[in-house]
C-alpha cells in the first residue's frame, strides 16, 4: 500500500461541488491530492484524525484588497486561520501595478491606508510585482487582476476628467502587459477617485483588451444602493459590448427594494437568460467603518482638507451641504445613504480622539443629547474631530444579506485583505471583522444557527464557484489531482470571535479582530499550514497567474 505525505482520515468530506458530504480519507502527496478513499484504507507519514469534522477544499476568497498587504504580512493570518487558502487580488479598481515614476506618489497614497508605507515598492511592471510576492513567499495564494485605478494614474494621475486618446492608449499598453504577465482580469472601482471619473466608453475600450486575453471585468460598480440598478445595467453593459464575463462586486440590495424583489439580481438573472455571463459575491457584513467624512459626495472629499473643514463649519453652507448628500446626482458608497435618508441612529462612534466619551454612541443620540439637528450635529463631529472620526455604518439589513446569499448567482467573498496580527490593532480605530471571521461566521450563522443554506451548498459558494469563475480549475473541489488546498473544521465549535451584533454594544462581545475557533487545520498546497488551531509559519503559498 503506498504511504503518502498526509492523510486526513476519517471526516466527512465535502467535496466543494454541491454533493452531500461522506465519510472518507483525503491523501497528499507533494502539492496535489494523491487519492479519496473509504475511512482507513489511506496511510500516509503523517495522519490528522478528523473523525467528526467537515474536510473541504480551502476557501477561495474572490474580493480582496491584500495587494500590498500580503507583502507586509506574508503569513496571512487573519485570512488562512479562518480556512481561506486563496486571495484574489486588485479588487475595486485599486492595484499595487503597474507603477509609473511620474505618478508614484500618487499611487503610493491610495495604498498608505492598507499598509502600504511598510512595503517598498520596487517593482515598476506587474509582471515584477509578481515577482515580489513570490521572492517574499506567502502562507496563502494571490490570483492578481489589474486595477482600472492603477492603469489610470500611470497614465494621467487623478485628472478629474476624460482620458484622451494619447492615456487611453497608455492604458491599453499598461493593461495587456499586465494580462499578458499572468491577470485574471481588470477590476473597477467606479465610486471611487480615480475610477469615477472615467465614462463608460473608457472601460469598454479597456474590456476589449481583457476579451483578447480571455480575462473578466469585475466591478465595485458606479452605485450602491441608491442608483444600483442603473449601475449593475452598465456594468451589464459594459460586458456585453466588450464580450467579457461580468462579475458585479459585493453586491447590495436596492435601498427599500420590496422583499418580495431581488432588484439588482434580477438584472442578473435577465442577463443571463440572453446568454451573457454575470455573477455577484458578496459578504454577510452589515456594516462598514470609514471615517465618517467618507460618505459626503464625491466633490466635497476632492477638497483640501482645511477648505473642506471650513466649508463643513459654515453654517451658510449647511444647506447646499444637505443638498449635495440628497441628491441622486451624486452616486456614492453605499452607507451614504444613511446621511441621504437620515438613518442617524444607524451611525455608531467607533473613534473619536479629541472626545472618546462618544464612542458606543448613535449620531441621533449625541444629537439629541446635544439639542441639535442629527445632520448639522454629523457634520459637528467631522469638523470637532478634525475629519479623524470613525463611525460604524449599518447600512444593510440583515435580511438582505439573507436575501443576497441564498440567490444561486451569489459566491462569497470578504471585502477585506490580509491584517496585522490581531495583538497589533487593540486600542486602534481599525475595524476590520470582515478579515478574521467572514467564512466562519455565515458557516455558524447561516448553516448551524439560523439555517438558510445547506452546508454543501455553502462550502460550494465558498471553493468551487469562485474558483471556476476566477479560472482556477484545479481549485476548489476535492479530487485526486487537484491542488491540496484542504481546510477541517467542527461545525459545533465553529465560532466567528469578530463579528459583533446589531445593535452594537459597547465594549463589543467580540473581538473585532479576534480568530476564528473550529478550523483545526488548514493545508495550502500540501503543506500544513494551520496546525491544531495554531499558524505553523510555513509559507507555501504561490502567485496563480491566468492560464
Amino acid at each position: 500500500m503506498a504511504v503518502h505525505d498526509l492523510v486526513i482520515a476519517g471526516g466527512r468530506v465535502v467535496d466543494g461541488c454541491g454533493n452531500p458530504w461522506y465519510h472518507g480519507d483525503v491523501a497528499v502527496r507533494g502539492r496535489r491530492i494523491a487519492a479519496i478513499g473509504a475511512p482507513g484504507t489511506l496511510r500516509g507519514r503523517r495522519t490528522i484524525d478528523a473523525a467528526g469534522c467537515y474536510v473541504a477544499p480551502g476557501f477561495v476568497d474572490p474580493h480582496t484588497h491584500s495587494d500590498v498587504s500580503i507583502l507586509a504580512y506574508p503569513r496571512a493570518d487573519s485570512a488562512v486561520r479562518q480556512g481561506v487558502t486563496t486571495h484574489v487580488t486588485g479588487n475595486c479598481g485599486m492595484g499595487a501595478a503597474p507603477v509609473v515614476e511620474r505618478f508614484k506618489d500618487d499611487l503610493l497614497r491610495e495604498w498608505d491606508y492598507y499598509w502600504g508605507a511598510q512595503v517598498s515598492w520596487e517593482w515598476k511592471s506587474f509582471a515584477g510585482y509578481l515577482r515580489a510576492i513570490e521572492a517574499q513567499g506567502t502562507a496563502i495564494n494571490i490570483a492578481p487582476l489589474v486595477g482600472h485605478g492603477a492603469l489610470r494614474i500611470g497614465a494621467m494621475g487623478f485628472a478629474e476628467r476624460a482620458a484622451t486618446p494619447e492615456e487611453l492608449d497608455v492604458m491599453r499598453r499598461l493593461l495587456d502587459a499586465s494580462m499578458r504577465a499572468g491577470a485574471h482580469g481588470l477590476s473597477t472601482g467606479l465610486v471611487y477617485p480615480p475610477g469615477c471619473f472615467a465614462d463608460t466608453a473608457e472601460i469598454v475600450a479597456l474590456c476589449e483588451v481583457v476579451a483578447r486575453h480571455h480575462g473578466l471585468y469585475t466591478s465595485h460598480i458606479r452605485g450602491e444602493r441608491e442608483t444600483v440598478m442603473d449601475a449593475v445595467t452598465e456594468a451589464i453593459a459594459i460586458g456585453r459590448a466588450a464580450g467579457v464575463p461580468v462579475e458585479v462586486s459585493h453586491n447590495a440590495p436596492k435601498w427599500g427594494a420590496p422583499e418580495e424583489s431581488r432588484g439588482n439580481l434580477d438584472l442578473a438573472d435577465a442577463a443571463r437568460r440572453d446568454g451573457h455571463d454575470v455573477t455577484v459575491d458578496n459578504d454577510s457584513h452589515t456594516e462598514l467603518a470609514p471615517r465618517m467624512s467618507r460618505a459626503l459626495p464625491q466633490p466635497l472629499l476632492d477638497l483640501p482638507h482645511e477648505r473642506l473643514m471650513a466649508l463643513l463649519a459654515d453654517r451658510r453652507e449647511r444647506a447646499n451641504v444637505r443638498r449635495a448628500c440628497e441628491s441622486d446626482e451624486l452616486p456614492g458608497p453605499g452607507y451614504a445613504g444613511l446621511v441621504k435618508h437620515g438613518r442617524f441612529e444607524r451611525i455608531w462612534v467607533l473613534h473619536a480622539p479629541r472626545q472618546p466619551e462618544l464612542r458606543g454612541q448613535t449620531v441621533a443620540a449625541i444629537a439629541e443629547a446635544r439639542g441639535v439637528d442629527p445632520f448639522d450635529t454629523f457634520l459637528d463631529l467631522i469638523v470637532e474631530e478634525d475629519d479623524r472620526i470613525v463611525g460604524i455604518f449599518e447600512y444593510i439589513a440583515g435580511s438582505e444579506i439573507r436575501r443576497v446569499l441564498a440567490h444561486p448567482l451569489v459566491m462569497v467573498c470578504s471585502d477585506g485583505l490580509v491584517m496585522p496580527p490581531a495583538e497589533e490593532l487593540e486600542g486602534t480605530a481599525m475595524y476590520w471583522p470582515c478579515s478574521y471571521g467572514e467564512y466562519p461566521g455565515i458557516l455558524e450563522r447561516y448553516v448551524r444557527d439560523e439555517p438558510l443554506l445547506r452546508l454543501e451548498e455553502a462550502i460550494r459558494k465558498m471553493t468551487s464557484f469562485p474558483a471556476q469563475r476566477f479560472g482556477l480549475h484545479d481549485r476548489g473541489v476535492l479530487r485526486p489531482g487537484l491542488a491540496a488546498d484542504v481546510v477541517v473544521f467542527d461545525l459545533e465549535r465553529l465560532r466567528d470571535r469578530a463579528t459583533n451584533p446589531w445593535p452594537h454594544t459597547f465594549p463589543f462581545e467580540n473581538v473585532p479582530h479576534g480568530y476564528p475557533e473550529g478550523i483545526d487545520f488548514v493545508v495550502v498546497n500540501g503543506t500544513v499550514v494551520v496546525d491544531a488551531g495554531e499558524h505553523t509559519g510555513a509559507l507555501p503559498g504561490r502567485v496563480l497567474r491566468r492560464r
